[in-house]
């Protein structure tokens, strides 16, 4: 069930835009604005009330799912949720903007358009790289997240992620709570990289950060995906960088399916 839905979900967000009630921002911003309101959610709050906070929501699908439907209406309900979860129009629309821009000259709206999606300016980033992480942060990490908890382990990823981002990355309770999240699905993701990329350039990097609690994701996953994908540099072009680090992070994801079949086959997931 696991894989299908895996699978019934990368095909129709392939195919189809999204509307806003398809898009996990659309709930969450309005269900953290409601904590934000009542004074919840400020620079101090502590880890066990950012944790409650998060945690409500996939309780509550979790109980649903359980105990009130039967099990191919717990699989609809799931997909759809999955559904709402994975992906990000606006990185999407932002990446073809970007490209537009870049295929008429427009180097300023290249450059406007690559801040949009920048996150972090302690880790610099180039667009292609910043591209990677929100691949990961909208894909991978979902994807790993849904195949070990459920529907429920999805939305609990995406509320903390949007979390972190409504606070502008001030809250450190909040990083402090996303690097321990993503700690595992971003080793097992820059994994993927080495396999699927330049695996003796990138190998070195992955090891060497793999055993390192301090470093952050992000700087993990750029630092892999640089060495994973060589790229020889074109100041007259300026779309060849983008264009390949996203060819990467699509062949990870097709590697993370594969990999997520092989374990159905074997009978390692349902």
């Amino acid at each position: 069930m696991t894989l299908i839905s895996l699978l019934l979900v990368l095909f129709v967000e392939r195919v189809t835009t999204k509307s806003k009630y398809w898009q996990a921002d659309f709930y969450s911003i309005k269900y953290l604005a409601a904590w934000q309101k009542r004074e919840r959610l400020t620079s101090d709050t502590s880890l066990l009330f950012l944790l409650i906070a998060i945690v409500i929501p996939p309780v509550i699908i979790f109980c649903f799912m359980a105990f009130a439907v039967g099990q191919i209406i717990a699989f609809i309900i799931s997909t759809a949720i999955l559904m709402v979860c994975m992906g990000c129009p606006s990185v999407r629309a932002t990446y073809k903007c970007y490209l537009q821009a870049a295929n008429r000259g427009d180097m300023e709206a290249c450059s406007l358009y690559e801040d949009q999606i920048c996150e972090s300016e302690h880790i610099p980033a180039t667009f292609g790289q910043n591209l990677v992480w929100q691949n990961y942060r909208h894909y991978a990490a979902v994807i790993l997240f849904f195949v070990l908890l459920g529907a429920p382990g999805a939305v609990f990823y995406v509320l903390a992620r949007a979390m972190q981002s409504q606070m502008a990355f001030e809250n450190k309770t909040a990083n402090k709570l996303m690097h321990v999240l993503d700690w595992l699905p971003v080793r097992i993701t820059s994994l993927g990289f080495l396999l699927v990329g330049h695996f003796s350039r990138a190998l070195p990097i992955w090891l060497g950060h793999f055993l390192t609690p301090s470093i952050s994701a992000k700087k993990l996953l750029v630092d892999v995906s640089r060495a994973a994908e060589e790229i020889e540099p074109d100041e007259r072009n300026c779309t060849e960088e983008p264009c390949t680090l996203v060819k990467l992070a699509k062949r990870n994801i097709l590697f993370l399916m594969a990999v997520i079949a092989g374990l159905t086959l074997g009978g390692w997931l349902s």
